[in-house]
């Protein structure tokens, strides 16, 4: 994800305020909390908690204090940059919209108590905001391997509207898990009591319609570009 940021804010024409070696000793921190991952299977049984805990810090420490720097330095490139091509703006828009729903992911994941649907609001933040910096990465792509790139307002507006989406997905979690609403239960194992409950989970429901309907235009968009193919140099 990361690399994916990095690149598509090059493709933007940002420049980074992170120097190469601070990218690079970020880049380090990350893959410290990724070599843990053998130890802890190797010491400690998968059903212990040791074991859970020493993959917790691991993420805490490995992931956090990398990523923070890396996606301050994209947002404030990509925010500053003045784009030049029509193609550019698909890819800001995906870059900018995976830092947000990331980052709502890791501070949700800061207030998880117990055993409640909060737990899959910060997982959902998290891996979403994975999804979308891989979405700019194939409209990036996709020029390289001989189609046109993906342009206009449907490409643009998609990401903006997987991310919002996602965003009021997880803030349904959030809602419903200040409550109490416990998580891998569905209809009326989850035993919704108040009005509160039943908005929270109905947010859910919207915002994940929502985000069905920004990946089916993922979709579609990508589509139409490959059946397009790349424009060719007038002088070629």
């Amino acid at each position: 994800m990361l690399v994916a940021w990095l690149w598509l804010a090059s493709a933007c024409g940002a420049r980074s305020v992170l120097t190469p070696r601070v990218t690079v000793m970020m880049f380090s921190l990350a893959l410290a909390g990724v070599f843990v991952t053998p130890y802890a299977y190797l010491a400690h049984d998968v059903a212990s908690v040791e074991h859970r805990a020493l993959l917790t810090w691991a993420m805490r420490l490995g992931g956090g204090p990398a990523i923070l720097p890396v996606g301050l330095s994209v947002v404030y490139g990509a925010l500053a940059v003045r784009l030049r091509a029509p193609e550019q703006r698909p890819l800001r828009a995906a870059l900018l919209a995976s830092v947000l729903v990331f980052a709502a992911g890791g501070v949700i994941g800061i207030f998880i108590a117990g055993s409640n649907v909060r737990i899959p609001a910060h997982y959902h933040g998290c891996i979403v905001g994975v999804t979308l910096a891989l979405m700019g990465v194939v409209y990036r792509v996709l020029p390289a391997l001989g189609y046109r790139a993906p342009q206009g307002r449907m490409a643009t507006w998609q990401p903006w509207l997987y991310g919002i989406g996602q965003l009021i997905h997880i803030t349904g979690l959030v809602w419903s898990g200040g409550y109490g609403v416990q998580r891998k239960v569905a209809g009326a194992e989850q035993v919704l009591r108040s009005t509160g409950e039943v908005v929270g989970m109905g947010m859910m429901g919207l915002g994940g319609l929502i985000a069905i309907i920004g990946g089916l235009l993922f979709v579609v968009v990508a589509i139409r570009a490959m059946r397009q193919p790349a424009a060719r140099d007038s002088k070629a």
